[in-house]
This record gives C-alpha cells, sequence and structure tokens, in this order.
C-alpha cells in the first residue's frame, strides 16, 4: 500500500484529521497566552487541556469502533 492510498483511506482521513486538530489546538493556545489580557491561566489551561482530552477520547473511541466496523464486514 502506498503513502497516497493509507493518507486517502478512511482511517488515513481520520489520523490527518486528528493531527490537524492537535495542530488547531496548540496555536489556539498560542494565541489566547499572547492574546488574553493576564494571559492564560493555569486554571483556564487545565479546563482547556481537559475538555480536549476528553474530545481526543470521543474521537480515539469512534476510530477503533470503526475499525471493528470495518473489520467485520470483510467477512
Amino acid at each position: 500500500m502506498s503513502v497516497r492510498d493509507r493518507l486517502t483511506s478512511d482511517l488515513g482521513v481520520y489520523a490527518l484529521s486528528g493531527l490537524f486538530s492537535l495542530v488547531v489546538f496548540a496555536v489556539a493556545l498560542g494565541v489566547l497566552a499572547r492574546t488574553l489580557p493576564g494571559g492564560l491561566g493555569s486554571r483556564q489551561l487545565v479546563g482547556l487541556v481537559v475538555g480536549y482530552l476528553l474530545f481526543i477520547g470521543a474521537y480515539t473511541t469512534a476510530w477503533y469502533i470503526y475499525t471493528e466496523i470495518d473489520s467485520r464486514e470483510d467477512i
């Protein structure tokens, strides 16, 4: 399987969009840290990171479920 096939497969799209969400999250934290008057406080940062980790957990669960469904359809 070539790199192009992997990146354009369903799981490749899941992986790329997960990586994209990580980049967007990191950029957003950087912007917030620079633009908020008092910076990004530790309480705010913890709330944002926990929220993002919950999102990633749901995203990973969906990815796993999709992989299981896809593997069972090949039977």
